[in-house]
């Protein structure tokens, strides 16, 4: 296993940099998140963590790689989507224009990035199930879907960073010695970047008046990353890992989002207006601290991982996989369905 040590450390330094220097600047435009009746931390916090993330994978990447060519169509839809993230983070944007460019950052991968989804695998059974002229459409969605379950699962301190790095450390894990160097530095460096944002997120060490949040460009421009990666790794004859494992690498984001997608609907109202019924809302209802209920669904997600990564190293029939994946998100709905009916 080659670590790329020279990269990752530009990318700690420059991150920890970047926060020392854009903090005191985002809270002199206002770029902060303010207390209301869904947010109760105290104080303005600065929207700075997926600025000083994408800084510092960028510098690290402009001042170490060899060959940018494979790479420029995913700094393109990154640095697409973290503006959009700020510009939302900032003044917010109206919904239909933030999707309006997150579908444009999903057409540059599948399009430009040759990045899409042929196949589901075999989910039902022995017969692969072949996208065909679905490809692009299914593709586009998938990475939008990414993009966006990672912002609907950053509610508490920590939960949306904490998942994410366990979802990169999974596809370190599944794919380090199977992918192009490019690939597995993209990798390397989030898996980098978001320990310092973690530190800064939950004040591990230093005052929580220093806190700072991820925003919509950090959980963005995460959630794309990710997307772009299970993407990659799971289609072709030299994928790292099959279709259904993807599942279970990102199983909170994709179960939360679903659930509270479902939840809205079938209440009447839009899929898109927050509320205070997740998974993290709920646990807190029931008198779980914040940092206990943080720890329950990072294990959580831990948990999931791991088993993802057992199915696919000992070969675990991808329908068996599916449908213990079903039976666990159906757990969940009927769980939170009751633990609200009670509180």
């Amino acid at each position: 296993m080659n670590i790329p040590l020279l990269p990752i450390l530009i990318a700690l330094i420059t991150t920890f940099v970047a926060i020392s220097l854009l903090r005191p600047f985002a809270i002199s435009i206002d770029l902060v998140d303010k207390p209301n009746s869904r947010k109760t931390h105290t104080g303005s916090v600065p929207l700075i963590g997926g600025i000083v993330m994408y800084i510092g994978i960028v510098v690290s990447v402009l001042t170490t790689s060899n060959d940018l060519n494979q790479l420029n169509y995913l700094l393109l839809s990154t640095l697409i989507i973290v503006i959009i993230g700020v510009l939302d983070d900032h003044r917010n944007i109206s919904v239909s224009l933030r999707l309006l460019f997150q579908m444009l950052v999903a057409l540059i991968i599948v399009t430009v990035g040759d990045t899409s989804i042929e196949s589901f695998g075999k989910l039902f059974g022995s017969s692969e199930i072949i996208l065909n002229k679905w490809t692009y459409f299914v593709s586009v969605m998938a990475i939008i879907t990414g993009i966006n379950a990672l912002n609907m699962l950053d509610g508490i301190h920590g939960l949306a960073g904490g998942s994410s790095l366990i979802t990169f450390l999974a596809i370190l894990y599944l794919s380090i010695d199977s992918v192009s160097q490019e690939t597995i530095l993209i990798v390397f460096l989030f898996c980098s970047v978001l320990p310092v944002f973690l530190i800064n997120n939950i004040c591990l060490g230093i005052p929580k008046s220093k806190r700072i949040f991820m925003g919509d460009a950090g959980s963005m421009l995460i959630g794309l990353v990710i997307a772009w990666l299970l993407v990659n790794l799971s289609q072709g004859e030299n994928r790292a890992f099959r279709p259904v494992t993807t599942l279970w690498l990102f199983a909170m984001p994709l179960i939360e989002m679903v659930a509270t997608i479902l939840r809205r609907l079938t209440s009447g109202r839009s899929p898109f207006k927050p509320d205070l019924f997740h998974s993290h809302h709920i646990l807190i209802r029931l008198g779980i601290g914040e940092k206990s209920t943080l720890l329950i669904l990072i294990l959580f997600s831990l948990l999931m991982a791991v088993i993802g990564i057992i199915g696919e190293l000992y070969g675990v029939d991808e329908w068996v996989m599916f449908v213990g994946f079903l039976l666990i998100f159906g757990i969940y709905i009927f769980s939170c369905r009751m633990i609200l009916k009670n509180i």
